[in-house]
């Protein structure tokens, strides 16, 4: 009888997966990924309801043409989800455990708001409408589990939906206002939920098709963390502290706050912050620690988050180093490629980055808000493996504004509901100072005592040069005082804010008779590391070189000039940049780190509001600093110069600016209480008000939500090498090539692709060629490997016979 009823079949080979099976099968893969016991009750009861709309007569006469006419016979958009939704509402009534299940199982292929932004009208009241063979689906479904079996199913899912509840309340209650709301967090365990109801469908589903069994999952990191421990501490003792590069007098500072991490591995304890200075070995400090804490308190993942790929790169190399085993870091972010002979490795690096499927997963910012928040599926997929594990968040200060408020409510929930721990890392860690609302819960400082390594790690002088030219200065006004820092100084490293800027400072100096570099988002990736080879070769030969970039390279970038001459932006760009200057206190003298101010007409900051805001709160403290050194501890990276920044930052801003404003409203009131919805649904009910817990706009958030903003922003290619010729002349020749093998070579291209702007893609017009309607490529002609993207033609030497 069970196998009468069909959930997937195959065309090719004739196989039928009958809708039983499908949800046996998405039942137990579910249970065994499920980080959190509390949650496996309500996991079984969405997986075995969310396909049951599949035993409707429509579905399965759809099916059955399939398998007689292939693949094109087949109708989409059958309604599926909304049958095992209705059930949970008749069977367990109207209730706010009924609306979780049945918003779950309504919502497994895409999030949906519960109550309509057009009409006002709640998710369930829209499913009403639906017509399902409702009765038909209730009696099938009775015949193949009966009618016992799925009320004790959903009674214990109710139990545990009133235990998490109550966790949630209480922690509400005991932290009073100000650090989260019932909604937001009841919100987050809906699509904790959903993520593995997404995971298991989309497995199960795919090794039917596939005919292999379902990958197998993470279960038993004991002995990897105990493997990764071993090497970990032979590699700091023998590699580490043996590397003349890394500094003879920071060593043992560096030895010391490693050795505090990792004690602090063994605290009972989720939420910590690790504050020290620029080049005191954070990524291996915080790794120790990380590494000891996932084998004590049996931790799944490890996460290594950064703001930037150039950092990403950079350290999960470091990592794979440190822990002695490539095969168990996962490294995720788009300039990740594989040459052609490696078509296995790449299929398995898709397969693993779909699910994090790995101990230790090195991935952006960006790609781990985009779990939390985005409205993709396959980001929605991902979030459960942030569970149970510990995530390292470097250079937590690059979190941008508009994120702050659902970045701290991520981590309250991840800290206090989901078993993880995690660290914030900075050199200039943000002020915790109470904002109105949705406030980080309290973190455990990993090292106490930063002033002592501040002291140790003091290699530089921040000096205030904005006075120089009252009116700021030109690009000539920045030239010479960057030459006569060359000649007084050394090796000089220039900071800009905009991209134009730092190419016209370029230019104004690579006539000079000295190297000059230039790095920023206006060349592609390949291009940008090459000259950051180039740089670290010129350094390390004690060349005197200069390099003009935006602040592309201020975190994470392991180079080392003489002097850093840093444009006006907020006291964090300052500090980061001055880590880049006597990086390991090789000059025997301190290094001298500018602060100049530029002009409008040349930098044109008019539209760039952060960065103005950042500049009127560093021209407060340097005002301050200029009457009351001594109140700075007399230094302008000081602890109190950093509190004081910040202080002054966040006091000027717009209440909603840091709950990412979006259309209508903001993300943090779509994925909270959201008013906006309530007010509708008031409006088309005579006033009535509703007092529901899942009243959210997790769709219209999701579709919202955008770290990076790409608005305006277009790829296009670069023919940078020939390895970039070959794979855009294949685009280019085969029309017809399948759609994996096309998304297999423009992941190769990634790293050979420029975003620009919509107007300036305009304005280079038939410079840029269209391959299909959708490739942009751009003639080698307007690319320079000095500085990227030309809005002119570059010259080219003709020689004539």
């Amino acid at each position: 009888m069970e196998n009468n009823y069909l959930a997937h079949v195959n065309y090719k080979n004739q196989s039928i997966q009958s809708v039983k099976e499908h949800l046996d099968n998405t039942t137990e893969f579910a249970k065994s990924i499920c980080p959190l016991s509390n949650l496996k009750n309500i996991i079984e009861a969405e997986c075995k309801l969310h396909d049951v709309g599949k035993l409707r007569e429509k579905f399965q006469t759809d099916m059955l043409n399939v398998l007689k006419l292939g693949d094109d016979a087949h109708k989409g958009g059958i309604d599926h989800s909304t049958a095992g939704g209705r059930l949970v509402r008749e069977l367990m009534g109207e209730n706010e455990f009924s609306d979780l299940l049945s918003l779950l199982i309504y919502s497994h292929h895409g999030l949906n708001d519960c109550i309509s932004l057009d009409n006002g009208k709640t998710l369930n009241e829209i499913r009403d409408d639906n017509d399902i063979e409702y009765e038909l689906v209730k009696s099938r479904l009775f015949e193949l589990y009966g009618e016992d079996y799925i009320k004790e199913l959903l009674a214990k899912a109710k139990e545990d939906f009133d235990c998490i509840d109550m966790q949630v309340k209480k922690y509400v209650k005991d932290h009073k206002k100000g650090y989260g709301s019932r909604y937001f967090f009841m919100g987050m365990y809906f699509r904790l939920l959903l993520s593995m109801l997404i995971d298991s469908d989309w497995s199960d589903t795919e090794s039917f098709f596939s005919g292999e069994p379902i990958s197998e999952r993470l279960t038993d990191t004991e002995n990897v963390w105990k493997r990764s421990i071993d090497y970990f501490e032979n590699y700091i003792s023998e590699v580490v502290q043996n590397n003349k590069d890394n500094g003879e007098k920071l060593k043992i500072y560096r030895q010391e706050i490693s050795d505090i991490c990792k004690n602090a591995a063994y605290d009972n304890k989720n939420l910590y912050r690790l504050t020290v200075p620029t080049g005191s070995g954070k990524t291996l400090s915080s790794l120790r620690f990380a590494l000891h804490k996932a084998l004590n308190d049996k931790k799944q993942h490890i996460f290594y988050i950064a703001p930037f790929n150039s950092i990403i790169e950079q350290n999960s190399n470091e990592i794979r180093a440190a822990v002695g085993d490539e095969n168990i870091v996962l490294e995720h972010h788009c300039n990740v490629v594989f040459d052609d002979d490696e078509e296995d490795k790449e299929y398995e690096y898709k397969k693993l980055t779909e699910i994090w499927n790995a101990p230790i997963i090195s991935t952006s910012a960006v790609q781990l808000l985009n779990t939390l928040y985005s409205g993709s599926k396959s980001s929605v997929r991902r979030m459960h493996t942030l569970c149970n594990s510990v995530i390292i968040f470097d250079e937590v200060q690059a979190i941008p504004d508009k994120c702050k408020e659902l970045f701290n409510l991520a981590v309250n929930f991840l800290t206090q509901f989901c078993n993880t721990t995690v660290v914030l890392c900075s050199a200039t860690q943000p002020s915790l100072t109470r904002i109105k609302e949705n406030n980080i819960c309290d973190c455990y400082e990993m090292v106490p005592d930063f002033n002592k390594y501040y002291n140790a790690f003091k290699r530089t002088n921040i000096i205030d040069a904005t006075n120089i030219c009252p009116n700021g200065m030109s690009i000539s006004d920045l030239k010479d005082f960057v030459l006569d820092k060359l000649e007084t100084e050394g090796s000089v490293l220039v900071i800009l804010n905009t991209v134009k800027c730092a190419i016209d400072v370029f230019d104004s100096l690579k006539n000079e008779d000295i190297p000059v570099y230039h790095i920023s988002n206006n060349m592609c990736p390949a291009n940008k590391m090459d000259n950051l080879d180039k740089i670290n070769k010129a350094l390390k030969d004690n060349q005197k070189i200069i390099c003009v970039s935006t602040q592309v390279v201020e975190a994470g970038v392991n180079f080392s000039f003489d002097c850093v001459i840093r444009s006006k932006a907020g006291l964090d760009n300052v500090i980061q940049a001055a880590g880049r200057c006597n990086r390991h206190m090789t000059l025997g003298r301190k290094g001298n780190v500018y602060i100049v101010y530029m002009n409008n007409d040349d930098e044109r900051l008019s539209c760039l509001e952060e960065i103005k805001s950042s500049q009127k709160a560093l021209q407060k403290v340097l005002d301050d600093f200029k009457n009351n050194s001594d109140y700075f501890d007399s230094a302008l990276d000081s602890q109190i110069a950093i509190k004081e920044y910040y202080r002054s930052y966040f006091y000027h801003f717009p209440e909603d600016k840091m709950k990412f404003p979006i259309k209508y409203g903001t993300i943090v009131e779509f994925l909270g209480k959201d008013n906006i919805a309530r007010k509708q649904f008031e409006s088309t009910h005579n006033n009535i008000k509703t007092n529901i817990l899942f009243g959210q706009a997790f769709k219209t958030a999701g579709n919202g939500f955008e770290v990076i903003s790409n608005d305006y922003k277009v790829p296009v290619i670069i023919p940078y090498d020939d390895k970039a010729v070959e794979y855009i002349d294949c685009l280019r020749d085969d029309k017809y090539m399948s759609i994996s093998k096309k998304m297999s070579i423009l992941g190769k291209l990634q790293r050979y692709t420029v975003g620009i702007p919509a107007y300036r893609r305009d304005k280079l017009n038939n410079a840029v060629e269209c391959i299909n309607n959708e490739i942009l490529i751009l003639s080698s002609d307007y690319y320079s490997k000095e500085v990227g993207v030309l809005d002119e033609p570059e010259l080219k030497m003709l020689f004539i016979n």
